[in-house]
C-alpha cells in the first residue's frame, strides 16, 4: 500500500506542475494497484467513498484530460482512504 501511495503522490505531484500528459500516462501504471485496494477496504462506507468519489471521479477527469482535477481527486480522495487503512 506504501508503493501505491507513493506512486499517486508523485503522480499528483507531476499533474499539479502542469504536466498532464506524464501524468495521465503514470496513472496506467497504478491502476492495477488501485484494484487491489479496493479489494482490501472492509468498511463499506470507506468503500463506497473510494470508489465513488475516488475511482469514478478519476476516470472522469482522465476523459475530460483534467489534470488538476485528477491531482484533487488523488491527493483528497485515494491517498486519504489509503492513509485510513
Amino acid at each position: 500500500m506504501k508503493e501505491t501511495r507513493d506512486k499517486l503522490s508523485n503522480i499528483a505531484d507531476i499533474l499539479y506542475k502542469g504536466d498532464t500528459t506524464l501524468g495521465m500516462a503514470m496513472m496506467g501504471t497504478v491502476i492495477n494497484d488501485l484494484a487491489v485496494v479496493a479489494t482490501k477496504v472492509e468498511d463499506e462506507e470507506l468503500k463506497n467513498r473510494y470508489i465513488n468519489d475516488g475511482l469514478t471521479q478519476c476516470l472522469q477527469a482522465m476523459e475530460n484530460n483534467d489534470g488538476t482535477l485528477l491531482a484533487d481527486v488523488i491527493s483528497y480522495e485515494l491517498i486519504e482512504v489509503i492513509d485510513a487503512l
